[in-house]
């Protein structure tokens, strides 16, 4: 190469994707400063092979390991717009539902890209990996990280008969649990169950001790770090996942990150209704 010339800047056809909120998000290339504002879009950075462009994530961003040495811009306390603009991105990955809608519009109104991530079906996963890794410059990354996870949900899928009844802890005093409009229902359907409450009119419901007697759940899953919850349940034999000890503990970020790890909390609960039967 002739001295004083450098390697022509590959050329990029705009990059067009609909995040999950319906928006189109158009970049003129890939995006070389990523901030991500939840933890399940740093793994989906990662797993797209874009975790070297990520200037700034929040506080939870723990996974993989590398991540914990990246910049944090904020927590869910909250997200001060000067940290993010610090970071100079030229895309933000926002949570569609955890993510300050405020901090959204700030973000947009001075033409900085936001792709909303709010995976409310198994397969949205994949297509978020696909979006992620396009945005980034690796659609082929996203498109392996995109495969493998639904060659995952394709060999995980079971059918049980009767599909046991499956109640869902996520919150203790109050007793609460997450309705159809998230993922974790969809996981339980996934793996044959029928996950009580799921049509509840809001999204975590509070549950009365009656209904839950009237629902009769066959398993209760909870996420933790150990099995302490179970403590709870000793002396309620009067449900049939008590007197059958099916009570499981998942684990809490596979189960609660729409990401890539969601797989190993699909295996978990596939086991666990599994064992039922």
């Amino acid at each position: 190469m002739a001295p004083g010339c450098f390697p022509a800047r590959p050329a990029w056809a705009d990059i067009r994707v609909v995040d999950d909120a319906g928006k189109a998000i158009v970049l003129t290339q890939p995006a070389e400063r990523i901030v991500a504002l939840a933890p399940h879009l740093v793994e989906m950075s990662y797993a797209v092979d874009a975790g070297r462009q990520l200037v700034g994530v929040i506080d939870g961003s723990d996974y993989p390991p590398a991540a914990r040495r990246l910049d944090r811009i904020g927590s869910y306390r909250g997200i001060p717009l000067e940290l993010v603009l610090s970071k100079r991105p030229d895309l933000v990955l926002a949570w569609g539902s955890g993510t300050p809608a405020a901090l959204v519009e700030q973000l947009e109104r001075l033409d900085i890209p936001v792709y909303r991530s709010e995976p409310r079906r198994l397969g949205q996963i994949a297509d978020d990996l696909r979006d992620i890794g396009r945005l980034s410059g690796h659609p082929e990354a996203g498109e392996r990280a995109a495969v493998r996870f639904e060659h995952g949900l394709a060999t995980t899928a079971q059918t049980l008969s009767p599909p046991p009844r499956v109640f869902y802890q996520l919150g203790q005093s109050p007793l609460t649990t997450l309705a159809g409009g998230q993922i974790v229902t969809q996981v339980i359907r996934h793996c044959g169950g029928e996950p009580l409450f799921s049509d509840a009119p809001v999204l975590v419901p509070q549950i009365g001790w009656e209904s839950l007697i009237e629902a009769q759940p066959q398993v209760i899953l909870a996420a933790g770090n150990d099995d302490r919850w179970r403590d709870f349940w000793r002396d309620h034999d009067e449900l049939p996942a008590v007197r059958e000890d099916a009570l499981y503990t998942l684990d809490p970020d596979a189960i609660s990150r729409p990401g890539p790890r969601m797989l190993d909390a699909v295996r978990q609960v596939c086991r666990a209704l599994g064992r039922n039967q």
